[in-house]
């Protein structure tokens, strides 16, 4: 890992760009899914001559080396990349965050990533895998996620982990480097995103111990004609960005909260990097496991029947990053959803087409609302519904 960053100063760096509608998109079972969609697809066109790093319009990096693929050919290799970053860009392009187990997801952000040498899909060799660097930080307790079909989003969850590069606050006290968001020159360390807390802790409480020490050492050196006062306040605030606060009683409960607050942002600021190894292509999605207030099932009941076309119910978890849209061939009788999870406040929009006219309806649940739905579809066009597709 550490000799991936070092190799970064000596590749050449690609951006994206040249964008051809020949290469694949998916296409969802509605006409006007694939309407609302907006033009993600990225492509690059080089020869593999030399280990290379290329760089996503968005900031998503991949690393891969010359020995990659096992069917490469020494022609010329059509990159293809398409970011999801923005919860926006994700509903506009029909994108779910369920697994196949039906688990509901919260994500970090969804890509795509493709080689084809010519016509010809390229394939990763046994043992071997390329690097993505992500440009924001994941939530905590993500994981890695793949899906190898285009229109039907039920993630597999994969057995790689992601790492994290964070400022190494040992030794950059050691050379007087200063720890926040603009240190990319210090020291660096690597652990697993799920131990990023624990190793910052252990950090912390070994940093503690020497900034006590030199603190005694101080005074200790201080004449005793000389007057110092040590404000004891000051004192723990000087500490309290690595010690545990809850542990101090001699701050009140506000205190205590200020003061984590003040502690979180400090560890939010650092510059950490996170990446991860993937064997395979296509679909990939940064996400974890939403824990749910409760199961409810919902019942959807289209009375008017006025279509025979089909429909997608899309549900929309307004204060997560979460999706799930479900597309259904045949309305005529009621849908019924077995164990929607509900957390927070969801708006679900039904819509659909006919000929060249849109209708949809909308309708809010939560841990409280009724479970059973009237559809009363009213017409609309294809720039209020993107409205009402991404609103709240």
């Amino acid at each position: 890992m550490k000799s991936f960053y070092i190799l970064l100063l000596s590749i050449t760096i690609f951006s994206c760009q040249k964008e051809k509608t020949s290469l694949p998109i998916e296409e969802n079972s509605i006409s006007i899914s694939s309407q609302l969609k907006t033009d993600k697809l990225q492509t690059y066109e080089f020869v593999l001559k030399n280990d290379t790093l290329i760089s996503g319009k968005e900031g998503t990096k991949i690393w891969i080396t010359t020995d990659l693929f096992e069917n490469y050919t020494n022609g010329k290799i059509t990159f293809e990349l398409k970011e999801f970053y923005s919860k926006e860009d994700m509903i506009l392009n029909g994108l779910s965050t369920v697994t196949n187990k039906n688990e509901l997801l919260e994500s970090s952000g969804m890509f795509y990533i493709n080689f084809k040498e010519g016509g010809k899909q390229l394939r990763i060799k046994k043992g071997k895998s390329y690097e993505v660097t992500i440009p924001n930080k994941p939530l905590a307790d993500s994981n890695i996620y793949y899906n190898d079909n285009d229109s039907i989003f039920r993630w597999d969850l994969a057995k790689t982990d992601i790492k994290v590069l964070f400022p190494d606050i040992l030794r950059n006290c050691a050379f007087r480097i200063s720890v926040g968001k603009d240190n990319a020159g210090g020291f660096f360390k690597e652990t697993t995103l799920d131990s990023l807390k624990i190793a910052q802790k252990i950090d912390s409480l070994k940093l503690i111990k020497i900034l006590e020490e030199e603190e005694k050492e101080l005074k200790k050196n201080i004449n005793n004609d000389q007057m110092v006062v040590v404000d004891e306040l000051n004192h723990d605030l000087k500490y309290d960005k690595y010690r545990d606060i809850n542990n101090n009683e001699r701050l009140t409960k506000e205190e205590k909260e200020k003061r984590i607050k003040n502690r979180d942002a400090f560890y939010n600021s650092m510059a950490e990097i996170s990446s991860f190894s993937s064997d395979k292509l296509g679909w990939i999605n940064i996400d974890r496991i939403l824990d749910y207030e409760k199961l409810k099932k919902i019942t959807i009941k289209n009375n008017d029947k006025l279509f025979d076309s089909d429909y997608v119910i899309f549900y929309n978890y307004l204060e997560q990053k979460s999706l799930i849209n479900h597309y259904l061939n045949d309305f005529n009788s009621d849908y019924v959803c077995p164990e929607l999870r509900i957390k927070g406040k969801i708006k679900v929009i039904v819509y659909t087409n006919n000929e060249d006219k849109i209708f949809y309806d909308k309708f809010y649940i939560d841990r409280n609302s009724n479970t059973e739905f009237s559809l009363k579809l009213k017409e609309t066009t294809l720039d209020k519904l993107k409205q009402e597709l991404i609103s709240n």
